[in-house]
């Protein structure tokens, strides 16, 4: 079965090598891009208003933080109390390049974020990203 990985990235060659990186590993997805944080919360609003909304919810959120128009930190807060019905089913993985650590450290106090990695995605990534789609 293909699941479905929401990419929230401003940057249009990290887009690339996302795909190429899960190609590469025979992860089975369909990658769906968001250039931006308020581009995600489109894409869940014209969900929501699907029948069959739930089944057709990514399984993952790769979000980057430093974004034009809305970052990853103002995401999450509107996400969360926009479709908290969603938040359920849905494993966030911040994926920055962020060398600040309180990013990493706000990360790891953010009940919605399941990781924060690094890019560009490393092989001990990917398999953390398998075994969380699997799951």
């Amino acid at each position: 079965m293909q699941r479905t990985i929401l990419s929230i990235e401003d940057d249009e060659v990290t887009q690339l090598l996302h795909k190429i990186e899960f190609e590469d590993a025979e992860l089975i997805v369909n990658v769906v891009e968001a250039w931006s944080g308020q581009i995600a919360l489109d894409y869940f609003e014209a969900l929501n208003k699907e029948e069959d909304a739930i089944s057709k919810l990514p399984a993952l959120i790769l979000l980057d933080l430093n974004m034009p128009v809305m970052g990853g930190w103002e995401f999450l807060e509107l996400f969360s109390t926009q479709y908290p019905h969603f938040v359920e089913r849905i494993k966030i993985f911040v994926l920055s390049s962020s060398i600040n650590p309180e990013d990493r450290i706000r990360a790891s106090k953010e009940p919605l974020v399941q990781a924060f990695l690094y890019k560009p995605l490393n092989e001990k990534d990917i398999d953390i990203l398998r075994k969380a789609i699997s799951e």
